[in-house]
């Protein structure tokens, strides 16, 4: 049995049957509407979210777990002599990793390994999947963090979406500011870096922009990590995700994937109608 428990948080968007295998354990992010309080992924599904919002006419707020929700998940293991390896949402647009290494801090930073994606949804999950394999490697658990931070500024993502009001509410990417989307039918691609979100590019038409993200991936292809993509998409856009990975099939040769339905947090700030991928570089 191993003595390295793996953390997460909610916006890794890992499917439970792959945390439920790799015994990940979820730190939940927080979405609010007016007051009422929801855990991601544990009494709010991405389809309710959406629901509310309909139903309410408001966009919703979202919070990283405070410090002490981190301490309560990390203590139950380094108790039992355990150490952990959180890895979580970009320092970049939240507070969260802020959060967890207040927690650490009080358990001992020898206890519990606090990583930085500096990225989101798909990028997390392959971190995470990736030090769940370093360490049936028989890494340590510091060899196992130092991996993982070798490989993060090494992550492409791209994304694009059908609301901008989601985007510019949440205030994560400013770059969005300048653009008229709704009347000219303007669809950005939003990439996410060490840096932080920006805006990429922007085009006319959701088709053009998700043509040129797949042809940046053709461009990348021989040069892709482990011959792998990560897919994402928001609940509702399942049939729009299969045919981007059809093109990045025939565009790339690559037919491995790994496939996400975007949380609750991130869909808070992305809306419906998001679609994205991303790949480790070699």
């Amino acid at each position: 049995m191993s003595t390295i428990k793996l953390f997460s948080d909610s916006t890794c968007d890992l499917p439970k049957e792959e945390t439920e295998r790799m015994d990940v354990g979820i730190v939940p992010l927080i979405v609010t509407f007016d007051g009422d309080v929801y855990y991601d992924g544990v009494d709010i599904t991405p389809s309710d979210l959406f629901n509310i919002v309909g139903e309410r006419n408001m966009l919703p707020k979202t919070s990283a777990p405070s410090p002490v929700d981190f301490y309560k998940a990390f203590k139950p293991y380094t108790d039992e002599g355990k150490t952990i390896i959180y890895i979580g949402l970009s320092s970049k647009i939240s507070t969260t990793i802020q959060n967890a290494r207040l927690a650490a801090d009080q358990l001992g930073r020898d206890k519990v390994y606090v990583v930085d994606s500096l990225n989101l949804c798909g990028a997390i999950g392959g971190l995470v999947r990736n030090a769940y394999n370093f360490i049936n490697e028989g890494m340590s658990a510091q060899e196992t963090v130092k991996k993982i931070n070798e490989i993060i500024p090494n992550y492409k993502l791209f994304f694009t979406m059908d609301q901008l009001d989601y985007l510019r509410m949440g205030g994560r990417c400013s770059s969005v500011e300048s653009i008229v989307g709704s009347i000219l039918d303007i669809k950005p691609i939003i990439s996410m870096s060490t840096s932080g979100m920006q805006l990429w590019k922007k085009f006319r038409g959701k088709g053009k922009a998700i043509k040129i993200m797949v042809q940046e991936a053709a461009r990348d292809k021989d040069r892709i990590l482990f011959k792998e993509i990560h897919l994402a998409h928001s609940v509702g856009s399942e049939e729009e995700a299969q045919r981007i990975k059809e093109m990045l099939i025939e565009e790339t040769g690559i037919t491995k994937y790994h496939e996400y339905t975007i949380g609750c947090v991130i869909s808070s700030h992305c809306g419906p109608g998001t679609v994205g991928f991303g790949y480790f570089l070699e």
